[in-house]
């Protein structure tokens, strides 16, 4: 039991160049990212373009 950054960083750390797992484990570590990402799209475009804007 790890956290998934640890988990992440033991993966690519490993001699065994078994690659499928260590791309799994960047996809299952990406995916809360980019749910994240999508639900708030919204916040996070408006507040960038609130601070581009001069006044």
């Amino acid at each position: 039991m790890k956290t998934l950054m640890v988990g992440g960083a033991t993966l690519m750390q490993d001699l065994n160049p078994n690659f499928a797992y260590k791309m799994a484990g960047a996809t299952v570590a990406a995916i809360p990212m980019l749910i994240i990402f999508i639900m708030f799209q919204k916040y996070f475009t408006s507040g960038i373009s609130i601070g581009a804007v001069k006044e």
